[in-house]
């Protein structure tokens, strides 16, 4: 009896092991259809510098695209793991860099600088605006609510936490062209 429920686990444990793998996979090759479809060009040097503010970033990569046809943009994806062993943490960013471009009031940029101050941590100041006095509890603020939102050699930068998925991108893409009507 004990040796069939331990192969019975040892197959739960190749199967989800196998599981992980494949969907791995398949959000690798979501992301790839997405630069595809976006007609993406991988850039060879970032746009700007510490889009993400810090130096040490362990994965960093950058993309041209277009949020809409008359407007270019590039889409910066970084990742910092700091730490090491049980204390590791690992931040991913996302970030969209538009250059000068006649709809980017600095009204409209306002409106991004004033979702940086709602989530009430420290990266307001990185966006030259005070924080609001907020608690998002254990989990922290909302995904949607970025982390810096600045001008840059008179374009604009846009960025948040998240993870380089396809469906996380496409959202601040659409957060973004939302706020552009």
């Amino acid at each position: 009896m004990a040796g069939e429920i331990g192969c019975f686990a040892l197959i739960v444990i190749a199967g989800l092991i196998g599981y992980l793998f494949y969907r791995r996979r398949q959000l690798i090759n979501e992301l790839k259809e997405f630069y595809t479809q976006g007609n993406y060009i991988k850039r060879d040097r970032l746009p700007i510098t510490n889009p993400f503010v810090y130096d040490d970033m362990t994965f960093i990569t950058s993309l041209d695209g277009n949020l809409k046809p008359d407007m270019p943009y590039t889409l910066i994806l970084g990742t910092r793991v700091t730490g090491g062993g049980k204390n590791m943490m690992q931040n991913d960013y996302i970030g969209f860099y538009i250059p000068p471009h006649a709809s980017l009031s600095d009204e409209w940029l306002g409106q991004w600088k004033s979702k940086v101050a709602q989530r009430g941590d420290n990266w307001a100041q990185h966006s030259g605006v005070e924080k609001e006095e907020k608690n998002w509890g254990i989990m922290g603020p909302p995904e949607h609510l970025p982390i810096r939102a600045v001008r840059i050699n008179n374009g604009i930068l846009l960025a948040w936490n998240g993870l380089h998925l396809r469906h996380t991108i496409e959202s601040r893409i659409e957060d973004v062209l939302e706020s552009l009507n």
